[in-house]
């Protein structure tokens, strides 16, 4: 994986996680959106959304070409970029990603490398 492809990723994972709690331009949570509030969805909150701030261009050309991706994919990028810290201040692991996407190990890394690719081929980077 090309290194610009990585930083790009890092920093859509980086937008997401400290917007997480704030509404989309719809009053939608962004991780109820994505489904993936730690393994469980919940009904979004009715009220007390704030608006997130507008996401930068080159972040918003992510978000759009990671729809279109098939929802394996989709799950496995997302999670694996967009997951905060765990409550004990350390980072998700990739088994500890793939139990909670509720995949195995190699489907999750698969899912992950060929998300990857298809970012790095529909972003032209």
């Amino acid at each position: 994986m090309s290194r610009k492809l990585e930083l790009l990723l890092r920093e859509w994972g980086d937008w997401h996680i400290k917007f997480r709690d704030y509404a989309d331009e719809y009053g939608a949570n962004i991780l109820y959106g994505h489904a993936l509030l730690h393994g469980r969805v919940q009904d979004p909150p009715e009220s007390h959304n704030i608006l997130c701030p507008d996401q930068p261009i080159r972040l918003r050309r992510v978000d759009i070409q990671l729809r279109r991706l098939p929802l394996a994919q989709k799950m496995a990028v997302f999670a694996f970029y967009c997951c905060p810290l765990r409550e004990d201040g350390t980072q998700w692991t990739k088994p500890q990603l793939a139990m909670e996407t509720r995949s195995s190990l190699s489907a999750f890394e698969r899912s992950l490398a060929k998300g990857r690719r298809g970012l790095k081929k529909k972003l032209h980077i």
